[in-house]
């Protein structure tokens, strides 16, 4: 759909659809630019899409604007999403924001690229911006970045961690609100993609399956799960291990499974849609990060009743409560790793205590509507200091 149909149809629904804020109490007519151009689809793009989704089903215009022909865009689409293109090339989605933003209330950044592009044109646009920050490291100090935060009207961090990290480099708490990544819960269980992972990598009923859905990038430390795995291995043979993913870092993680001798015990099955459908297929999910903003991949096994090991890195541990909703070991510490594992494994009653008070956890602190409703507050502070 081309920039004009997309606009006339928001503009028709405003007309036609003015609704009362109810959950807020307040009358409010919002239109939301949501900004993310990255290629691939990973945990933000996803909470992106969640996100517009809830807007629109709340009666709020809102259009996302990414790249073409990307994962995010298709996925829009099929939601029936108003989209926009965004071009990866600074230069040109600059252009592309500058067309498309007047018929819109705000600018709502969802990775730190758009948010340049935002904050370089916001002399240009003078449309107030709010930026969701899903990274756990701090920005770099440079005059842009402390201008680019200086212009944005709110920073929303996905985790207290980041949000602490954010203080300390300079950004006053003011400005910055705490909104955790949403899951949907799962609509029905289905023996299919079990079946289907087994099959595929021929494991029998009698092994189980200890798996990792991430990246194959350097902050997801899929190194510390492969020496995990070898401790685990060397102790029993009835564990087989699977990472769904792709990435940059596949080769070197090859090289190091087969120095590890874990040909036979550890399977890189490439990318999966809907990666987290194949949850049910594990006993353990394990997430091995040394870097992690919140690991929302977390709550999706929490969702699916899977126990979770991981590495205390980032977020990560206001999800798992140490012993309570699951384990955490140091991070890069593949002895604690694997002896979390190996926990999970021998004590099905313990582990199916942590399952019910994660699944309880998600419930009641990270549904897709307490999102919206945060993002929306969000939304009508700042305009209402405009």
């Amino acid at each position: 759909m081309n920039l004009t149909g997309v606009v006339g149809r928001l503009r028709t629904k405003l007309e036609n659809g003015r609704r009362i804020w109810k959950t807020l109490g307040q009358t409010s007519i919002v239109r939301i630019l949501h900004l993310n151009n990255e290629r691939g689809w990973r945990g933000g793009e996803r909470q992106v899409l969640l996100l517009a989704a809830a807007l629109q089903h709340n009666g709020i215009a809102n259009a996302i604007a990414c790249r073409p022909g990307g994962l995010l865009e298709q996925r829009a689409r099929d939601a029936r999403l108003p989209v926009l293109s965004l071009a990866g090339n600074t230069i040109f989605a600059a252009f592309s924001l500058l067309k498309a933003v007047s018929d819109f209330d705000l600018i709502h950044c969802h990775t730190g690229r758009t948010h340049s592009i935002a904050a370089a044109t916001a002399f240009r646009h003078h449309k107030p911006i709010i930026v969701t920050r899903r990274v756990d490291f701090p920005p770099r100090s440079s005059a842009f970045n402390h201008f680019k935060y200086r212009v944005t009207s709110r920073i929303v961090c996905i985790s207290q961690f980041i949000a602490r990290q954010l203080q300390d480099w300079g950004v006053t708490s003011q400005k910055i609100k705490v909104i955790r990544s949403a899951v949907l819960p799962p609509t029905q269980k289905s023996a299919e993609p079990v079946s289907k992972l087994r099959g595929q990598l021929e494991v029998s009923t009698d092994q189980r399956i200890v798996g990792n859905i991430a990246a194959l990038v350097g902050h997801k430390d899929h190194a510390t799960f492969l020496r995990a795995a070898r401790e685990i291995v060397s102790k029993r043979n009835d564990v087989t291990f699977v990472v769904i993913g792709e990435g940059e870092l596949r080769g070197d993680l090859l090289k190091l499974r087969r120095e590890l001798g874990l040909e036979n015990k550890v399977h890189f099955v490439g990318y999966l849609p809907s990666a987290e459908k194949f949850l049910p297929a594990f006993d353990v999910f394990v997430l091995s990060s040394c870097m992690e903003g919140l690991g929302s991949v977390i709550l999706d096994a929490f969702a699916a009743g899977v126990p979770v090991a991981a590495t205390a890195a980032g977020g990560i541990p206001e999800l798992i409560r140490d012993g309570e909703t699951g384990l955490l070991a140091p991070v890069g510490n593949a002895s604690a790793l694997a002896a979390a594992i190996i926990r999970l494994l021998d004590n099905p009653v313990e582990a199916g205590q942590f399952v019910q008070r994660a699944k309880s956890f998600v419930a009641d602190e990270f549904s897709v509507d307490q999102m919206a409703k945060g993002y929306l507050q969000v939304y009508n502070e700042v305009l209402s200091r405009r």
